[in-house]
C-alpha cells in the first residue's frame, strides 16, 4: 500500500483533452477531503514546467507523485519517473487513456483519487526506442507514416485520423523488412509493425489483446503484405479485435529486444504519438521499469 501519511503531489496538465470536466484544483481538493486525505495540487501550464517540477520531486526522493491528464501527459512523466524509486499515480483526464486502461485504473475521478491514497505500488514494463520510453507502442508502417505526414496528436483526433488513413490508403505500399526478435530473424513484407506494451494504442485500437504491462514482454504485431483492396477489411477487423485470426496477421513476443531494418529505403519510426527517427532501429524491453499506483487488491 502507498504511503498515505503525506499529501501526494498532483501535477495538473491544464491542456489535457478532458481536464475541463471538473472545475479545477478546488474540486479535486474537496473530493480528497471528503475521502479523508489531502493533496498537494500543482497546476502546470507547459511541458517544461511539468518536467521541471517532476525532476525536482524525484531528486527530493518523493515516494509518489501523480499527474492529471491524458496519455501525452503520462508519457511526459514516464520519461522522468522511470527507473527511480518514485511511484507514479495517474488521474485519467485525456481522450483515450490507453495506459491507464491497461493498468485497470478507474476513470471515475473520486475512485481514481482513492487509488492515490490507498493504492498499492506495482512495477510495470515500458519499451524504449532511441532513448525514449514508450507506454503503448513503437513501430513502423501506417501509423508511423500517418504521424509523420500530419503531425503529433493525429491519433487523438477522429476526423483527422480518418483523413490520414484515406490519404495513406491511396499511397501506401508494404515494405520489405527484417524484424529480429530476441536474436531470431523474420523476413516479411509489412504494412504495419507495432511493438506493443499495452493492448490498446492510438484511438483505443485493441491491436494486441494478449499484451500485459507487467509480464516482462512486448508483443510484436505484424500486418503482412496487405493489398490496397484488403486494407479496409483488415483495419475494420483490427478495430473490432477480430484480426488475430486473419491470414496476414502475425504476433511475436520479445523479452529482450526487437530490431527492425527495412530494405531499399528507410521508414519512419514512432514511439506512442511521436515520430522518433527512421529505420534501422532497436527497441528494448524495459521490464519493471516504472513504479505505478494501482487499485489495492480486495
Amino acid at each position: 500500500m502507498a504511503d498515505s501519511q503525506s499529501a501526494c503531489p498532483v501535477l495538473m496538465n491544464t491542456q489535457a483533452g478532458a481536464i475541463h470536466e471538473f472545475s479545477g484544483p478546488e474540486q479535486l481538493q474537496r473530493m480528497a477531503g471528503e475521502a479523508g486525505f489531502e493533496l498537494d495540487i500543482r497546476q502546470t501550464h507547459s511541458v517544461e514546467e511539468m518536467q521541471e517540477q517532476l525532476r525536482q520531486l524525484v531528486q527530493e526522493g518523493a515516494p509518489r507523485v501523480a499527474v492529471a491528464g491524458g496519455d501525452g501527459t503520462v508519457e511526459i512523466a514516464v520519461q522522468i519517473v522511470a527507473h527511480t524509486n518514485t511511484a507514479l499515480g495517474i488521474l485519467s483526464q485525456g481522450t483515450f487513456n490507453n495506459f491507464a486502461s491497461a493498468l485497470r485504473l478507474p476513470h471515475n475521478l473520486p475512485a481514481a483519487l482513492g487509488v492515490l491514497h490507498t493504492g498499492r505500488i506495482c512495477a510495470v514494463d515500458l519499451g524504449c526506442v532511441n532513448g525514449r520510453y514508450f507506454t503503448e507502442s513503437a513501430g513502423i508502417g501506417l501509423f508511423a507514416d500517418g504521424l509523420s505526414l500530419y503531425g503529433e496528436g493525429t491519433n487523438k483526433n477522429f476526423l483527422r485520423g480518418l483523413y490520414t488513413l484515406a490519404r495513406l490508403a491511396l499511397a501506401f505500399r508494404p515494405c520489405e523488412a527484417e524484424i529480429v526478435v530476441d536474436g531470431e530473424p523474420h523476413q516479411a513484407r509489412v504494412t504495419l509493425c507495432e511493438v506493443t506494451n499495452t493492448y490498446r494504442i492510438a484511438q483505443a485500437v485493441p491491436i494486441a489483446p494478449e499484451a500485459d504491462v507487467d509480464d516482462g514482454y512486448l508483443d510484436v504485431v505484424l500486418l503482412q503484405d496487405i493489398e490496397r483492396h484488403e486494407l479496409l477489411e483488415y483495419l475494420k477487423a483490427l478495430r473490432a479485435q477480430m484480426h488475430l485470426g486473419l491470414p496476414k496477421v502475425k504476433v511475436l513476443r520479445a523479452r529482450r529486444e526487437v530490431r527492425i531494418a527495412t530494405h531499399r529505403r528507410r521508414r519512419n519510426v514512432h514511439a506512442d504519438d511521436t515520430v522518433v527517427g527512421v529505420t534501422p532501429v532497436q527497441i528494448t524491453v524495459e521490464a519493471g521499469a516504472l513504479k505505478v499506483l494501482v487499485p489495492d487488491k480486495p
